[in-house]
């Protein structure tokens, strides 16, 4: 398995200029014939946050302000990380069944595929995460200096799901039945991760601990720690160490579905 991160390393150093191209290829494929243009990809994470803020604000009256601050910024600060990783989730996990002419070409390193695509989502997020602080200053929240933590986690949420991508992809590539069932559960992930409630208010223990090990709620917890509530990440390491056992554990098992599966993937598509 150390031969194989090493490639992948390699790899991924090596076609670095390439991966940044194939991202923005990637993106102006999906807004090609549009006139609003690049607008597009910002409209549906802006749809389900005002989705969201009117049935639970205007609907339902429920959605009072959390950590002091506005509502409408504490989803939002959700919403948008949480977009980046639903097309990860699904999409990464299908990428080389998406671009199985480049699966198909020699010489082309199969985890550069996940590369590219994940920066593609991280570019669309770090253009959403720029509105959503401009709408958290214009609603008089005043950031602090953990708010420099956010481009960190940003990076440090695309290492991970681009990892669970190399994991998943081969796996799904085999088999679609893996796919099916990401995508299926993905609903569910949705609404157990923490997006439009907050984690900290649930007093069953063992409920509390399950989501600890969860992911998504790592990430959605951490942006708004960093924004919302100004603390800094090491202060609570109850957020920090069973989200470094999962991604150590993630890392090996993306590394041993390379390892066995890679060779196989050209063949099967």
């Amino acid at each position: 398995m150390v031969r194989t991160a090493r490639i992948i390393l390699r790899d991924n150093w090596a076609w670095r200029g390439r991966i940044w191209h194939l991202a923005f290829t990637e993106l102006q494929k999906e807004v090609r014939g549009s006139v609003l243009s690049w607008v597009w990809l910002l409209v549906t994470p802006a749809v389900y946050i005002g989705g969201f803020w009117f049935a639970l604000s205007i609907g339902m009256r429920t959605a009072s302000p959390v950590a002091g601050v506005p509502y409408i910024v504490w989803i939002s600060v959700g919403i948008v990380p949480w977009f980046f990783i639903s097309s990860l989730l699904t999409g990464g996990a299908n990428v080389y069944r998406r671009y199985s002419y480049l699966v198909n070409r020699l010489r082309f390193p199969l985890s550069v595929i996940s590369s590219f695509f994940g920066l593609a989502q991280l570019i669309v997020f770090a253009a959403s995460m720029l509105l959503v602080l401009a709408l958290t200053l214009a609603m008089g929240v005043k950031l602090t200096l953990p708010a420099v933590q956010v481009p960190v986690i940003a990076l440090l949420m695309y290492a991970f799901w681009v990892t669970w991508s190399v994991f998943t992809a081969p796996l799904a590539a085999i088999s679609k039945d893996i796919y099916n069932l990401i995508k299926a559960l993905s609903i569910l992930v949705f609404w157990f991760s923490g997006t439009i409630f907050d984690v900290s208010h649930i007093t069953i223990r063992w409920i509390r601990w399950l989501l600890a090990f969860n992911p998504i709620t790592f990430f959605v917890t951490a942006f708004r720690e960093a924004i919302c509530r100004g603390v800094w990440l090491w202060d609570d390491p109850r957020l920090l160490w069973p989200f470094a056992v999962v991604f150590a554990l993630l890392i090996l098992l993306a590394l041993k579905a390379q390892d066995r599966l890679s060779a196989e993937v050209p063949d099967v598509l």
